[in-house]
């Protein structure tokens, strides 16, 4: 099995004691006492192979012979925040390293009696005031950039127009403005990275007593699908249908994850491999060339794609086509 470059990147954001770090090594197959141990109170990275079945299953069919190359996402594990007291006050810089990510995971502590709503408005909140310094910093220095005679002024004038009402409404709690933006503005605020432009996954973490119950987010018993998926299938088989598991969500989260994130996986199979390529939803078949290589998109005219759906009524692509 061969990796891509990364296709993605998560961030996990709790406060503590949510189970981010034991999803982190669930995800990433890191030991958690070597986490902890050698982290020193800082973010730890890792990547992690999606695996799409998708991709698993077409590889069996076309050949295990075959090379399978897997997109892979990069997963970081966040400083915890604070929700209260004077360490709430470095919250700006626990949440810096997952700045760049392309999504997050909000893990909430949804076991004891805990509140997931309080913990998951928290981070909302930080994102918030985190994205509505940046605005302000950069506004403060259009204002007296657009003064002077540059020669990019009349950008520096665009984009300070297009980042006024941006503040005005994220400031209001209105992170859809984003959404409004037109693709022009949408490079010109590209380079910020805010946080609040981008998918909050919400997670609750819950206890094995609280399996069944209806939440306002998904959830799922971290610690106990650790320990599930520890065991051999058999008996993993036999605890799970004593807890009423029909699946692991750890099993699939990874996939699922990814896609939330706004990924998604098409499929390449050839003499020697067969390849996931990484892609954003919403992007063109140019572009998903492109991704293969850049020669492609170049030359592009046209290309033969098969459904998943339609693919699966044959052995294999030959006789699909």
């Amino acid at each position: 099995m061969a990796d891509r470059p990364i296709a993605a990147r998560l961030g996990l954001v709790g406060v503590p004691m949510s189970g981010k770090t034991s999803l982190f090594c669930a995800l990433t197959g890191a030991e958690y006492a070597k986490i902890v141990a050698s982290s020193g109170g800082k973010s730890v990275s890792a990547p992690v192979r999606v695996l799409d079945p998708r991709l698993v299953k077409m590889h069996e069919v076309e050949g295990a012979h075959k090379k399978l190359v897997t997109p892979v996402m990069e997963v970081v594990d966040a400083n915890s925040i604070a929700l209260e007291g004077p360490d709430k006050d470095a919250n700006p810089g626990r949440l810096a390293s997952v700045r760049e990510c392309d999504g997050f995971l909000a893990v909430l502590k949804a076991y004891e009696g805990e509140d997931a709503k309080k913990q998951l408005d928290a981070i909302r909140s930080e994102f918030i005031l985190a994205d509505i310094d940046v605005m302000q910093k950069r506004i403060e220095k259009l204002k007296v950039d657009t003064k002077k005679g540059l020669p990019n002024r009349e950008e520096l004038v665009k984009e300070l127009t297009t980042m006024e009402p941006l503040l005005e409404a994220v400031a209001g709690g209105d992170v859809k403005a984003f959404e409004k933006l037109t693709p022009e503005d949408e490079k010109r605020m590209k380079g910020f990275a805010f946080y609040s432009k981008k998918p909050l996954i919400p997670l609750a973490n819950i206890s094995e007593a609280d399996l069944g119950k209806k939440l306002d987010v998904p959830s799922v018993a971290i610690k106990l699908e650790m320990e599930l998926l520890a065991m051999e299938p058999a008996e993993r088989a036999s605890f799970m249908k004593d807890y009423g598991l029909e699946k692991l969500a750890l099993e699939s989260i990874a996939v699922d994850l990814y896609s939330k994130i706004g990924m998604h996986t098409f499929v390449t199979t050839g003499d020697k491999d067969v390849t996931g390529w990484h892609l954003r939803k919403g992007a063109t078949a140019l572009e998903a060339a492109g991704r293969i290589h850049t020669d492609l998109q170049k030359g592009f005219i046209n290309c033969e794609i098969i459904s998943w759906a339609e693919y699966g009524k044959w052995k294999n692509y030959r006789e699909a086509q």
